[in-house]
């Protein structure tokens, strides 16, 4: 499958009293995918550690906006069409401003062909989406999961203790030895295991 080269975007999502997030940034590829069908999709990823979790079409008419992560799984998306607007790192239980007057939260806009990997622990969920958005999901396999319980899912719901502990399961999700689109040499592997 051919795939295009491009350097990737990185940004880190801050934590917050109720929301784990990471050290490692969320990695962005920008219209990677030569053909996005969902079998191109499928064929461009390295699945000896990456499993699809799921094919999605999401409408703006049925967003739920609740806001969740994986502990257990760093979670990556192929975008087949569409564009959706994503709020990152903020909890339904942390505040709209920060103590410095700054908004809680990151946003993130996926187009088309893109492919983005949202390390452990990132709180994240869909905001808006136009032109029928449409997603491949995928999950980072490890000694910490298994291909019968892909993923766990935290609803970032949990008090502050809690979410600490959490946290620090997050940490212990081993950076994956592939990356999702460029494998063993891809720029994701690189920038993750120099953190």
């Amino acid at each position: 499958m051919k795939v295009k080269q491009v350097p990737p975007e990185t940004f880190i999502v801050p934590p917050t009293a109720y929301s784990p997030n990471s050290r490692l940034p969320v990695v962005v590829y920008r219209n990677v995918p030569t053909d996005r069908t969902p079998d191109g999709a499928l064929a461009a990823v390295e699945q000896s550690e990456w499993k699809n979790g799921g094919h999605w079409k999401i409408a703006k008419e049925s967003l739920a906006a609740t806001p969740h992560y994986h502990s257990t799984t760093h979670e990556g998306y192929t975008v087949l069409h569409g564009t959706a607007t994503y709020l990152l790192g903020k909890s339904s239980l942390d505040p709209e401003i920060d103590s410095n007057g700054e908004l809680v939260g990151v946003k993130f806009t996926a187009y088309a062909g893109d492919v983005f990997v949202f390390p452990a622990g990132t709180t994240h969920f869909v905001t808006d989406t136009a032109d029928g958005y449409e997603i491949l999901g995928f999950y980072s396999m490890s000694e910490r999961n298994s291909i019968d319980q892909l993923f766990d899912m935290e609803n970032a719901m949990d008090s502050v203790e809690e979410t600490n502990q959490k946290r620090e399961n997050c940490k212990l999700v081993p950076v994956p030895v592939h990356d999702l689109i460029y494998g063993k040499e891809g720029p994701m592997v690189q920038i993750w295991k120099g953190l």
